[in-house]
Parts: structure tokens; sequence; C-alpha cells
């Protein structure tokens, strides 16, 4: 299968889920998520200052982290893969009152974009949807001011084995070499689309070959959503039904992955 048509085919299975996702997945507007269930910016604090940053968000599903962003003075631009996806961020951003630059593409090619005009570069959960993820870390590189930062959350090594439910742990085969997760969803007109896994320090090498330097790596736990009443997991920035069944694994074992890194001047 080819890069092209994993893309194709990743793109098919997100405008084919985008509705359903969009309706039963709860995402803030208000606070920059970093991975279901877990803390985002107002906790963690990873992002410098926003207020009048430039900043390009990949993967942005429906922008909710580009809203947020913009509601705190940034002038963001926003790409997504998926044309359903970029229209719920449309109609969202129009009813919080706010203006984000929507914009369809691939995150291995940011040629529409010049070299250093953007100082913060942030994407959650879409690294793991990119067949080549040096070239989208050069592209990244390539966009950012000198001293620009780079936020990036997505699915963790470990989530790449299976939990065993009745045991309660998780099976991991091989840990050096990870496999790729090809998925099927005919429903929502995917016939084949692909999630690509990486190893930490893989991906430390091709942020540091990009022109990046490392600052902070993190793995965080979820918040602990079977003692929140229904009015304290409103704090939680990005949660859903479905993410919820699967806490106990994510409790264990780290889900998320969050990198941030600097571009080297």
């Amino acid at each position: 299968m080819s890069s092209e048509h994993i893309k194709r085919s990743n793109q098919s299975g997100w405008d084919g889920m985008a509705d359903s996702y969009q309706a039963t997945t709860a995402i803030s507007v208000d606070d920059v998520h970093y991975g279901p269930l877990g803390p985002g910016e107002r906790e963690l604090g990873l992002l410098d200052e926003v207020w009048g940053s430039r900043v390009l968000e990949l993967a942005c599903g429906a922008a909710q982290n580009s809203i947020a962003l913009a509601k705190q003075g940034a002038v963001v631009t926003a790409m997504d893969i998926s044309k359903k996806q970029l229209n719920h961020a449309r109609r969202l951003a129009a009813r919080e009152g706010v203006g984000v630059d929507l914009l369809r593409g691939d995150m291995e090619s940011l040629g529409m974009f010049r070299d250093g005009i953007f100082d913060l570069v942030l994407s959650s959960f879409g690294w793991e949807y990119v067949p080549d993820l040096g070239q989208c870390l050069e592209e990244c590189a390539r966009v950012m001011a000198g001293g620009g930062k780079l936020v990036v959350c997505t699915v963790h090594p470990l989530a790449a084995f299976e939990w065993d439910e009745e045991s309660q742990d998780l099976r991991v085969f091989d840990y050096f070499r990870l496999p790729v997760e090809v998925w099927s969803e005919p429903e929502h007109g995917l016939e084949v689309g692909a999630t690509f896994f990486h190893t930490i320090e893989e991906v430390f090498g091709l942020l540091t070959a990009s022109g990046f330097a490392v600052e902070q790596i993190l793995e965080p736990s979820p918040y602990p959503i079977t003692e929140m009443s229904e009015s304290e997991l409103r704090i939680v920035p990005y949660r859903g039904a479905d993410w919820e069944r699967q806490y106990e694994r994510m409790s264990r074992v780290p889900f998320t992955i969050i990198y941030t890194a600097r571009k080297r001047s």
C-alpha cells in the first residue's frame, strides 16, 4: 500500500467518521487538549505566550484547539486532510465568534507556507496517520521561525499492543518492531487506513535531525474519571464514551505521549 493510498484512505475514513466523532466526543474550545481524558494546557502550561503569536495547527479536526488559541489572541491557521472535519471546524469557529484560517492539506507537504512564518506548530493526535514522519518534521521546521516551538501529542508506542480485558494487562510482544495498525470501517466508507507507531528514541532522533532541540517528553496519566462527578468532568478537555470505556487501560499504561521542542536558531 503506497503512501498516497494510505493518505487517501485515511482522508476517506475521517470524512466518513467526522459527523459521528464530533457528535460523541466532548472537546473543549476554551482549553488546548493534549489527548483523551488527560490534562490540557491550563494544567500543563506547555505553550509560550499566546497573544499575537502565529500558530499552525496540523490535523486540526474540528479545530477546537485552534479556536481556543484564537480566543486567547493568537493568529491561527488550522489544517486537516478531511473536508468533513473542516466543515465542522467552520461551523464551530462561527459559533464561537473567532477567526481561524482553515485549510485542507497534507502534513507532509506545507508548500503553501513561506519559510519561518509560524511561532508555534501544534498537533493533537495526528502524527500517527503520517506515513513519513521525518518529512512532516522537516516541513514543520521549515515553516517555523528560529526559536519557535513545536508541541505535539500523539498515540504512545505502547498503544500498539493488545490490552487483555480479562487479566487487565498489556501484551507487549516486540517493542522494537512496532506494528502498523491497518484498520477497516466499511460503514464509514473506509476501505483501508493505517496508524503508525514510533518508539520514543525514533521520534527523538527525527526531531533532532530536523533541527529541533527537544525540551520535554511527557506521558500524562488520565484524570480519575471514575471518581469524578458530572460537573467535575467538565474540566477534562477531551473525553467521550468511547475513550471512557478504555479508562482502565489508560490509567495503567500510557496512551498519550507529548513532545515539546524548540527550533534551533
